[in-house]
């Protein structure tokens, strides 16, 4: 295994397939495996969330899991039973001693979010590329941090936010490219669902509140579901927020007792002047529904595991037709989860960028931080005030 330094900057690689540059100064060090070794991943954190990156990394022929860090022990026993390839990986309570195992090309944090920016450091400072869970973090100034924490050791960061890699989602977005819409004035966005799952009696050590009800913690459900929502409709707009403004709170007193929000709206305009309408509850029994974007010359829903793209002309508007005829198509292939892992085998042989990268994590951060001060503080937060 040789050191070499890799631009990644892959032209054929088009945007929608996750070829965006990184802003770095230095191109990525990569320590490219010319003779066919595989890389070598440390999984940090074994929660629940752990299970589908292991089912993932279990079908990515170019990465095997090398390591697994939790504070409870058990938790590895029974991850490590989950890995289908021969891999007897080496087990740790003590993060900084995962890192510095000698043969460890990278890292995934997968722990609770206040966490992520600690660990993501640490990570890149021992000299590991890191796969970073969605979100990014809880504040702007975190990620900044953390940004400048890749640019530092040229070491990458990847956001695990894998719509971006799901197969019916890049098709859909795509589409909406090259379709004749127009300008994408707004959207209707949502994240729907029931309250989290209750983690097993033995899954903390003894006396540890669960972190997602935890406002400090997780952020509430702005950050923990709305950060996939958000971040989709940051990839469509390709535009940057500039104020945000939000009412959040808890009120269903049904639920287990909590200080995270339960429930928020959030309203955001952007560069462009597109304005982003998001809604999202813990209490929802049933489908969450579609997610609309309204164009100048036509509506897209994506959702349901469809997407569909409807034209039409304003009334008063001259003209008799639609310039196109309508689209509709299924949502193949899944989440992106399996994808994402692929993708992150590029980069760490030198064959792409991350993505989405630490500053696609930031811009969704901007948005749910911006939204938490809000709501708190009753008034419109502007982004750059923000950091």
């Amino acid at each position: 295994m040789k050191d070499t330094l890799i631009a990644g900057q892959a032209a054929t690689l088009a945007m929608l397939a996750g070829g965006q540059l990184l802003a770095n100064a230095e191109p990525l060090l990569i320590s490219k495996h010319t003779d066919g070794a595989r890389y070598k991943i440390g999984i940090l954190g074994c929660g629940n969330r752990s299970k589908a990156h292991i089912a993932a990394l279990n079908n990515v022929p170019q990465i095997d899991i090398a390591a697994l860090c939790d504070v409870v022990e058990h938790k590895m026993d029974q991850r490590a039973e989950l890995i289908t390839k021969k891999l007897s990986p080496r087990k740790y309570t003590d993060m900084d001693k995962m890192f510095a195992q000698d043969d460890l090309d990278a890292v995934a944090v997968v722990l609770p979010n206040h966490l992520h920016k600690m660990a993501t450091i640490a990570a890149l400072q021992a000299g590991r590329h890191v796969f970073c869970e969605k979100p990014m973090a809880l504040t702007v100034a975190d990620c900044n941090e953390m940004i400048a924490a890749s640019d530092r050791t040229r070491k990458a960061i990847q956001i695990g936010t894998q719509r971006r890699h799901g197969e019916g989602f890049k098709k859909a977005v795509e589409a909406i490219r090259k379709s004749p819409v127009g300008k994408i004035l707004s959207s209707s966005v949502n994240s729907y669902r029931g309250d989290w799952r209750v983690p097993a009696a033995d899954e903390y050590p003894a006396g540890t509140p669960y972190w997602r009800l935890i406002q400090s913690q997780c952020g509430g459900v702005v950050y923990e579901m709305g950060a996939h929502t958000i971040d989709l409709n940051n990839w469509i707009f390709d535009s940057e927020p500039v104020t945000v403004v939000s009412l959040q709170g808890v009120n269903d007193m049904t639920l287990r007792k909590r200080d995270s929000t339960d429930h928020g709206g959030v309203l955001v305009r952007y560069a462009s002047d597109a304005l982003m309408n998001y809604g999202g509850n813990l209490y929802s029994h049933g489908q969450a529904g579609a997610d609309y974007f309204f164009g100048e010359k036509g509506t897209i829903a994506i959702g349901e595991g469809k997407f569909e793209i409807n034209y039409g002309r304003g009334k008063g508007i001259p003209g008799q037709d639609p310039e196109a005829a309508s689209v509709q198509d299924t949502l193949k292939g899944g989440d992106g989860t399996n994808e994402q892992w692929n993708y992150f085998a590029k980069v760490l042989a030198g064959e792409a960028d991350p993505f989405p990268n630490g500053h696609s994590g930031r811009q969704s951060i901007q948005i749910c931080q911006g939204a938490i001060i809000s709501a708190q503080e009753g008034k419109i937060v502007s982004v750059k005030d923000l950091g």
